[in-house]
């Protein structure tokens, strides 16, 4: 069966990022590496990694294209909602007519973010 290795997305300012994603999550940085002049950090989601990938003149989007958002399973649902208050990061909630919550939120480069607490 095949599984999910990594999301990669770009990202106008790589350490800014990483700080934004370890503070709210606490995902470790599980390695780092250049390609060519490209700065690029794999944080590790447990399931998967994220790999954020800085290159200088880029605005944090994709070259060729465009992806929707990452969605995460979060535990601590309410403590990252709380994190975000704090950092003034506009949400949009969403509870499901089976109880589960959905938060939706922009990274500091605008990729949306989903994160997700299952009741069921």
């Amino acid at each position: 069966m095949a599984k999910l290795h990594h999301v990669g997305i770009y990202v106008s300012d790589l350490e800014a990022s990483i700080e934004f994603y370890q503070d709210l999550f606490e995902f470790p940085v599980a390695r780092e590496f250049t390609s060519g002049d490209a700065k690029i950090k794999m944080l590790d989601l447990g399931t998967g990694m994220l790999e954020l990938v800085q290159r200088p003149g880029s605005p944090g989007t994709p070259p060729d294209g465009n992806w929707s958002h990452l969605a995460i399973s979060e535990s601590k649902f309410d403590s990252v909602l709380k994190k975000l208050e704090k950092r003034s990061i506009v949400t949009r909630l969403v509870t499901m007519d089976n109880g589960n919550r959905l938060c939706f939120f922009n990274d500091p480069d605008g990729h949306v973010i989903e994160i997700m607490d299952f009741k069921s």
